[in-house]
């Protein structure tokens, strides 16, 4: 029997009048989650393929984890990807049955047969059945789609096995407790919330606390109220949760303004690399963050620090379901946990993942990762540079929101950058000659383009994962880059 149904099913018992799960107008005991489980299994009955497409809620996990109870396969379909991503995704994967709360979004994207009005948890939500070529089965029990550079998703096969053994090692090494409060703050389609903040409390009994985007105050991919994000803050207390890069340079710099609780155990933040210059700031603002590494081909998590094992700029040690090796070109391999391959791909996936990162260990065991093997520059004075490691010392400045460095075929490096606030062309200089001066000389910026927007998932210039997608910010501003040479 799966460890999460399990683990439910003895919260129920043992636990069935404490809070399961805390949204923004609804809450759950662990009797009510496990009884909604159960009320909304029967729906999937003819259900092979399940696209969940809905907002962070209680209705979300209650759905995710019915799947699982149901033994039909979840696909997460992400509200933030654009609607020609959710049209290929629902072709691509074959997806039989929806659960949405944004019907009519779906019913432009696909043909669909009927539609049921449904109430998970309390919550309106609704049943579409969709035409497809093919009854199609898949063996796994979840296919995250991820977004890429491209912007063309691909489907990425997890077990269930796999997924619960990734879990459980994450408990572990996190110390995740009864009791504690575990604040989901990314959509809940993506591999790693879902992982570290669903399955990890479930296991540990934790309180999970998932309100509605605009209660947090956060819009869209790039954009915060900061009133709201602190009141929320403040309100829920949370113990754990996990934060991109942005995110954790806005706690930084709320902390050091002493407007956040003292709640906080374990802050987790991945999904790019982080400038040492801000985890120092995290460090003496009082914040436990600690930095993690992995991919959806890994089922996500694969190394994480821990107050127990951290070392400053690395992403700590191996978890025990993982075995990490780097190669002779500084490449960082993964075996143990992993895939099942990718979706309509024939080849079944290897023991060991060429995970097309860089990184090296230090002589104590600890991981480092400098950035993407294929993004690698190599400059006219023979040096390797890695623009992730660049990036994150650029935007570890309170001046810098967000940038994307370049060098291949160009006589110096160039920076995309968008500011973090308004800036004229004499103080985002000043901020770019700061970074400047902690740098090597051979990896300095020596031109920038100022954006014109904001990288977001909308605009197709982020990654789901929180990453700019390098190859189109590159061709949008291609004719700013080569009027600087």
């Amino acid at each position: 029997m799966s460890a999460i149904l399990q683990s439910l099913d003895r919260l129920r018992l043992s636990s069935p009048d404490r809070t399961a799960i805390s949204g923004s107008q609804q809450t759950l005991s662990w009797q009510q989650f496990h009884a909604a489980v159960i009320s909304l299994t029967p729906a999937l009955d003819e259900c092979n393929t399940l696209g969940l497409c809905m907002n962070n809620s209680p209705a979300w996990i209650v759905a995710d984890i019915t799947a699982i109870n149901a033994d039909v396969t979840n696909i997460p379909l992400a509200v933030f990807f654009s609607d020609t991503q959710l049209q290929h995704v629902i072709a691509d994967a074959q997806i039989d049955t929806i659960i949405t709360d944004q019907p009519q979004r779906i019913e432009l994207l696909a043909k669909v047969l009927s539609r049921q009005e449904i109430e998970i948890a309390g919550m309106p939500a609704t049943i579409l059945q969709l035409e497809t070529e093919s009854d199609t089965r898949y063996s796994a029990a979840k296919v995250t789609y991820t977004s890429g550079s491209t912007g063309t998703p691909r489907g990425v096969r997890l077990g269930l096995a796999a997924m619960e053994a990734v879990a459980g090692s994450l408990a572990t090494a996190v110390e995740a407790r009864e009791q504690e409060r575990a604040l989901v703050l990314l959509p809940l389609s993506i591999l790693l919330e879902n992982i570290a903040s669903v399955y990890v409390p479930i296991l540990a009994g934790a309180e999970i606390i998932v309100p509605d985007a605009s209660e947090l105050g956060i819009q869209g991919s790039s954009k915060v109220d900061v009133p709201a994000f602190v009141a929320a803050m403040n309100r829920i207390r949370p113990n754990t949760l996990i934060v991109p890069p942005n995110l954790l340079k806005l706690l930084v710099g709320l902390a050091q303004e002493q407007q956040l609780p003292d709640s906080f155990r374990f802050i987790a933040v991945g999904g790019a690399p982080v400038g040492t210059a801000l985890l120092e700031a995290a460090d003496k603002a009082g914040l436990p963050v600690y930095q993690g590494y992995g991919l959806s081909e890994c089922c996500s998590v694969v190394t994480v620090a821990t107050p127990q094992q951290n070392r400053r700029g690395s992403v700590g040690k191996p978890l025990p379901h993982a075995s990490v090796r780097i190669d002779d070109d500084g490449e960082i391999h993964v075996s143990g946990v992993s895939f099942d391959g990718y979706l309509h791909e024939s080849d079944q996936a290897n023991n060991e993942l060429a995970t097309g990162d860089l990184g090296y260990f230090d002589d104590d065991g600890y991981l480092f990762v400098t950035g993407r093997n294929r993004h690698r520059i190599i400059t006219g004075y023979g040096r390797n540079i890695s623009p992730e490691w660049l990036e994150s010392e650029l935007v570890a400045h309170p001046s810098i929101g967000q940038a994307a460095v370049f060098g291949d075929e160009l006589p110096a490096l160039t920076a995309v950058v968008v500011p973090a606030t308004a800036l004229d062309f004499d103080e985002l200089l000043a901020a770019i000659t700061q970074v400047n001066n902690t740098l090597p000389d051979y990896a300095r910026i020596d031109e920038y383009v100022l954006a014109d927007q904001p990288f977001t998932v909308a605009n197709s210039e982020l990654t789901a994962g929180g990453t700019p997608a390098r190859n189109i910010i590159k061709q949008r501003y291609a004719d700013q880059i080569n009027n600087l040479i």
